[in-house]
């Protein structure tokens, strides 16, 4: 009777895995999640990485034949790659105050390529007149379509305030208004101004973009900002020695301390 019921037992075991053969295991069948990759791995500035669903660029610091720039976005998806190109859906939220064509132009067709989880999504940002009063914004918001859903929509990333990230819409601010820059130090440069700023930089061959770093960074440094204040001081000396006093746009005469 033992003997029975053990056969009995294999018996049905078999029945079981055999049944598990035919019928496959069951797999995840479902559209990926599409997000906007830097509000879950950040955005680096070299030195730090910061999760973020927003950023700016400013043409403040550019030689004036710069009339355009390329920012790219990745858009990444939560899933497994395809054998084929995906098709994402993107669109230009109302609330943006950039004008398409004007301001800004993104792709007509992006896709996620066959084999890739990532794609780097190119704005092109013109740099415009208006730019130099006003800043504008591009909110780009990622919509659910045939190949992926947008189920990711958001974390709080601080209980306190409960300031949350977005994972489906990215905001890009832009302008064209020069301020002083982090890296102008004015114990040593002085009283901040655009032509004094250019000027200094056209004569040293500095690229005017360097000093959109923190003090202490590569070029500078103290002793780097002491020989550009000695090399500068020198120069306007020379150049008032000879009768080509250099002023300033509000007639005043250009110095460094």
């Amino acid at each position: 009777m033992k003997k029975i019921l053990i056969l009995s037992l294999l018996f049905l075991s078999f029945l079981g895995l055999a049944s598990c053969d035919q019928e496959g295991i069951e797999t995840y069948s479902g559209s990926d999640s599409i997000y906007f990759a830097p509000s879950v791995y950040g955005i680096s500035d070299g030195a730090n990485t910061t999760v973020t669903d927003s950023t700016g660029l400013t043409f403040a610091l550019d030689k004036a034949e710069i009339v355009g720039r390329i920012y790219n976005i990745p858009v990444r998806i939560q899933g497994k790659s395809s054998d084929v190109d995906r098709k994402v859906k993107i669109t230009i939220d109302p609330k943006s105050t950039a004008v398409s064509g004007t301001h800004f132009k993104i792709p007509e067709n992006f896709v996620i390529p066959a084999g890739s989880v990532v794609n780097d999504l190119p704005v092109t940002v013109f740099r415009t007149e208006d730019m130099k009063k006003n800043g504008f914004l591009l909110i780009l918001n990622l919509e659910e379509n045939e190949s992926f859903n947008t189920n990711m929509k958001s974390r709080v990333v601080n209980n306190l305030t409960n300031k949350k990230i977005s994972f489906i819409t990215f905001k890009l601010s832009f302008d064209d208004k020069l301020t002083q820059p982090i890296g102008w130090y004015a114990p040593y440069l002085g009283v901040f101004s655009a032509k004094k700023f250019f000027l200094m930089c056209d004569l040293i061959h500095l690229e005017p973009a360097m000093f959109n770093q923190k003090l202490g960074s590569v070029g500078l440094s103290i002793p780097d900002i002491m020989y550009y204040q000695a090399f500068m001081k020198r120069y306007l000396a020379d150049q008032k020695a000879s009768g080509n006093t250099v002023y300033e746009e509000d007639g005043k005469e250009m110095v460094f301390p």
